[in-house]
């Protein structure tokens, strides 16, 4: 019986020793497990950022703003290689305005008097131009302006090439100076009041110092060379007497432009075959 009894006693006593033992062994075991993966457990809790903000390593860029590396020029700016030529400049190959021929002269004869509504441009006093290249017969000559800026660039022209001494001898005249010279010649040469270019003021007669016969001087072989330059005719050429109504007027300058003086002059013709070629 007491055998039994020792045998009993030592079977609970290495029973409990063996409890004991495994206790210590689960203890050990927890003591060595990382603690690294407990502390990674929390940071992945803990660092989570809310559903609704974005992650914070990979912002996301600006949508308004365009890259610094791929910026696109101004859409509006032209080419800087292809200028665009001003659309302002007329081509070079346009002929400028003096140089057309007009379809707007004015004929005045016996056939063709002033329009009633005729209307003088504006008149300049000879006198009073100091700077003039040529003298006066009298100090109330008178003409249109656009007339006497070409008569003296022709006159100075004529200078330049040695010839001088031209006298203005008649320019505008009113209907009363008419009727008093119409009145007053005899040999029919005079025009009519209303018929006669002086009253527009686009005509003078010109004269030369010491010389009756005006044909015969160095100014009529100048000018007859060169009036239809600065848009001069003879009026009433030699041998045009049946066509212009007058007899030759060698001292008798008409302006009508420079292109259809040229063309005019270079024929031969009178203003009265000219306008009726148009």
């Amino acid at each position: 019986m007491k055998r039994f009894m020792f045998t009993v006693g030592t079977l609970v006593l290495l029973c409990a020793a063996a409890v004991y033992l495994m206790r210590d062994v689960n203890s050990a075991s927890d003591e060595n497990k990382p603690e690294d993966s407990v502390q990674q457990s929390g940071e992945l809790q803990t660092s989570k950022p809310p559903m609704s903000a974005p992650p914070v390593s990979k912002p996301e860029p600006a949508t308004d703003v365009p890259p610094a590396s791929k910026s696109e020029p101004a859409t509006d700016a032209p080419p800087a290689s292809k200028p665009e030529p001003a659309t302002d400049v007329p081509p070079a190959s346009k002929p400028p305005t003096e140089t057309l021929p007009s379809r707007d002269i004015l004929l005045v004869n016996a056939e063709h008097p002033l329009p009633k509504d005729f209307r003088l441009e504006h008149l300049v006093k000879l006198y009073d131009q100091k700077n003039r290249h040529f003298q006066l017969a009298k100090a109330d000559i008178k003409i249109s302006q656009t007339v006497f800026e070409a008569m003296d660039k022709m006159f100075a022209a004529a200078r330049k090439d040695g010839v001088k001494g031209f006298i203005i001898t008649s320019g505008y005249r009113s209907d009363k100076e008419q009727k008093e010279i119409f009145s007053t010649t005899t040999d029919g040469t005079a025009a009519k009041p209303g018929e006669s270019e002086h009253e527009a003021g686009i005509a003078f007669d010109v004269a030369a110092m010491g010389n009756e016969s005006f044909e015969l001087t160095p100014q009529f072989k100048w000018l007859s060379k060169h009036c239809a330059e600065y848009g001069f005719i003879i009026r009433y050429p030699k041998g045009m007497e049946k066509v212009t109504g007058y007899p030759f007027e060698p001292w008798h300058y008409r302006y009508v432009g420079k292109a259809d003086a040229v063309i005019i002059m270079s024929k031969g013709i009178t203003l009265e075959q000219y306008l009726e070629e148009q």
